[in-house]
């Protein structure tokens, strides 16, 4: 058979994307239906299997892919074309427009443009202005001469920072599929020989990474490949970064610098234009910036930065524990995670280097709990770097804190070994972990992994999980999101019944089901029960634990709320207060003395606000159900002895594990921050008073 114009187009894209393609970026692209998409891809399929390659591969939740072998032999299969009946979309041509006007090599005129983009000079026109305002906000300034046409006025550092920006977006968003390969072709120059020269630099940013005693993700080794060979082409064309002295003397004591220095000798050994000492700076800025996917526990990586950041780290963590009323198990370990992640978003927020975080809406949309507690917390790095910290870098830290707090209970027997190749970073492979561990029994990751560390392991293990495509040999692959939506969760356990199943364990536990059956009732059609009985089991291999998280108005009800004028001491306060949970069975005694001991341990934390104590321990101290209760005394109790730490409200919190009871925590914070609540909960007389309230604030 042989592929029309619109299906050889289809596949040009497929085969020029490194990452999947979805149905409904093809849908836009190709101006027809989702089920014409999956027709097209049907036929491509075909002709695939007629030319003996293999047929376009699917990620859930992705899009559709070619495997590595079949883009390497396509070209000799067929005429690739990227050209069809597609015209570029204005936001499209907007960043081909900007990316012209910053790569300013050569004089630049309105018939440049209007041939680059196949636009008419109105339309162009139109979209410069919407441009001028863009470059404006990144402290650049567009200008027009008879004489030299369109040019940008500014400093080059700020030109180099803007062009990383739209490198990184096209690089890692799915909106800029269609102009990744041309907006590649504009930042890469024909003339530079791109292949040779992007395979030397990986191998020596592995070096590199050596140095430093860390591991980038995988795509930024190719973001800082690029950006390097970006500023080889520039130098070469006398455009020089000029830093601050300051600035350049405080980055050349990092060890950053040194690296820098060392690459700065590869490329001259090569032959490449040596850096001067501010361009050497500029790469350890990106270098600094960039995110890592781990770093061995005897690094030598420690930056002058890093004690501030273990500081900011550890008020957070305080924080964060105060405001979800959870205490870390392993808290050394997860500041130690959070302080690999910090840096290089320190780095970023200093030096404006972008970061395209792909998941941060996902992330605000189904982790918000998780997001608002982060966002609280965040104030003390905001206060460190004395500016704003973006939703985008505080989705990226509340995975840390997700991931750990759904780490599952250690004491669960596992039954299969799990690896994880993820290359999005130590966040996203920690909250991926705890997604899989937390939502099935049986499963225990054992290692999370780049590609490069995958593929140089000799660790064993029963399956695989992959953000990317990755080949399939004797383990079996189950291909994933970084983030698991409910459809994605369904599609795992599913791949995880018929992958692992072990048919000859269930037979005999069928036959013992059996036997317990036929005593206390007569079996008519034993062969059928069987083959019923091992289906069950079949699909009840995994299955998903997903805990429900009550509203705030399910645990405090008018049989746990109580009045009291007064109490002789914090400790009576918070016995007091838990009698309705021991009464009902949800506490324990031991639960009680596990709150007094913690106060008496780690200071009077409880009182997140003045007037407001929420007594908690751990889980495992003697919590047998989830449970809230409320004690109002007209005499404030003291917790220590300073003012802000009396409180009139004291709100017994039992909790399961550490991330049931988020929901009702929102709602009871969100209501206690009002002024004109406190003022009605402090006047309450009756549990009517307050459970008015309290309803209010109880809904998703």
């Amino acid at each position: 058979m042989v592929l029309d114009k619109r299906r050889t187009y289809l596949l040009t894209q497929l085969y020029q994307s490194d990452t999947p393609i979805s149905t409904k970026w093809l849908q836009k692209k190709i101006g027809v239906s989702a089920r014409t998409v999956y027709y097209d891809i049907q036929q491509i399929n075909d002709w695939l299997e007629d030319n003996e390659l293999e047929e376009v591969q699917r990620h859930r939740g992705k899009g559709f892919f070619l495997t590595t072998e079949t883009q390497m032999q396509l070209p000799e299969k067929i005429q690739l074309s990227d050209r069809w009946d597609y015209r570029l979309s204005r936001e499209e041509r907007k960043v081909l427009l900007t990316l012209y006007l910053l790569n300013d090599t050569a004089d630049i005129r309105m018939k440049d443009l209007m041939e680059h983009t196949q636009m008419s000079r109105g339309s162009i026109i139109k979209d410069l202005d919407g441009i001028k305002e863009y470059f404006k906000k990144h402290r650049l300034d567009l200008q027009y001469s008879r004489s030299h046409g369109y040019f940008l006025e500014g400093a080059e550092l700020h030109k180099r920072q803007l062009l990383s920006h739209i490198l990184v977006s096209v690089k890692t968003d799915e909106k800029w599929q269609g102009v990744r390969e041309e907006a590649f072709q504009i930042l890469l120059p024909a003339s530079f020989d791109k292949s040779d020269s992007m395979a030397f630099i990986k191998k020596v940013l592995y070096e590199t990474e050596k140095e430093l005693g860390i591991v980038f993700t995988d795509e930024m080794i190719t973001v800082l490949s690029m950006q390097m060979i970006i500023s080889i082409e520039r130098v070469k064309n006398e455009k020089q970064i000029q830093l601050d002295e300051d600035e350049r003397n405080a980055i050349q004591k990092t060890k950053a610098y040194t690296a820098a220095h060392l690459i700065n000798e590869h490329l001259r050994a090569e032959g490449y234009n040596v850096f001067s000492e501010d361009e050497t700076a500029f790469l350890a800025m990106n270098l600094l910036s960039s995110k890592v996917h781990q770093e061995p526990p005897s690094s030598p990586y420690e930056d002058p930065e890093a004690p501030g950041l273990k500081r900011v780290i550890h008020d957070m963590v305080d924080d964060f524990q105060i405001y979800s009323c959870v205490l870390f198990e392993d808290r050394e370990q997860l500041e130690a995670n959070l302080l690999l992640h910090l840096k290089p978003v320190y780095y970023r927020l200093k030096y404006d280097v972008p970061s395209n975080n792909e998941l941060s809406e996902h992330i605000q949309a189904h982790y918000q709990e998780i997001f608002k507690l982060t966002k609280r917390s965040i104030i003390h790095l905001e206060r460190y770097m004395e500016k704003p910290i973006p939703d985008e870098e505080i989705a990226y830290i509340a995975m840390h804190f997700g991931g750990w707090l759904s780490k599952e209970d250690r004491t669960i027997e596992k039954k299969y070994k799990a690896i994880i190749v993820c290359e999005n970073g130590i966040g996203t492979s920690n909250m991926l972990k705890a997604q899989l561990e937390a939502m099935m029994t049986g499963i225990d990751v054992i290692a999370t992994l780049s590609f490069r560390e995958y593929q140089q392991t000799k660790l064993r293990a029963d399956v695989i999980f992959a953000t990317n495509f990755l080949k399939e040999k004797e383990t079996p692959v189950i291909h994933v999101p970084a983030l698991l939506q409910d459809v994605d969760k369904e599609y795992v356990l599913k791949q995880l019944n018929h992958r692992l199943q072990e048919p000859s364990a269930e037979l005999d536990q069928t036959d013992e089901l059996i036997a317990m059956i036929k005593q206390h009732a007569t079996v008519h059609d034993e062969d059928a029960l069987k083959q019923q009985l091992m289906s069950y089991q079949a699909n009840q291999t995994f299955s998903i634990k997903e805990p429900y998280k009550p509203m705030l108005n399910e645990l405090l009800t008018s049989e746990t709320i109580q009045f009291e004028p007064s109490v002789p001491s914090w400790e009576d306060a918070i016995t007091k207060a838990s009698q309705p949970l021991l009464a009902t069975g949800k506490i324990e005694q031991r639960y009680v003395d596990a709150m007094i001991d913690t106060v008496n341990e780690l200071g009077p934390y409880i009182v997140i606000a003045p007037k407001i104590a929420i007594p908690h321990a751990r889980p495992e101290a003697g919590v047998e159900q989830l449970g809230m209760s409320l004690l109002k005394v007209d005499e404030p109790v003291a917790f220590s002895d300073q003012e802000k730490h009396k409180a009139n409200l004291i709100i017994v919190l039992a909790a399961i594990d550490n991330e049931t009871h988020l929901t009702a925590l929102s709602q009871l914070t969100t209501m206690l921050s009002e002024p004109e609540n406190m003022e009605q909960l402090l006047n309450a007389s009756t549990t009517e008073d307050v459970l008015s309230l309290v309803n209010n604030y109880s809904h998703v």
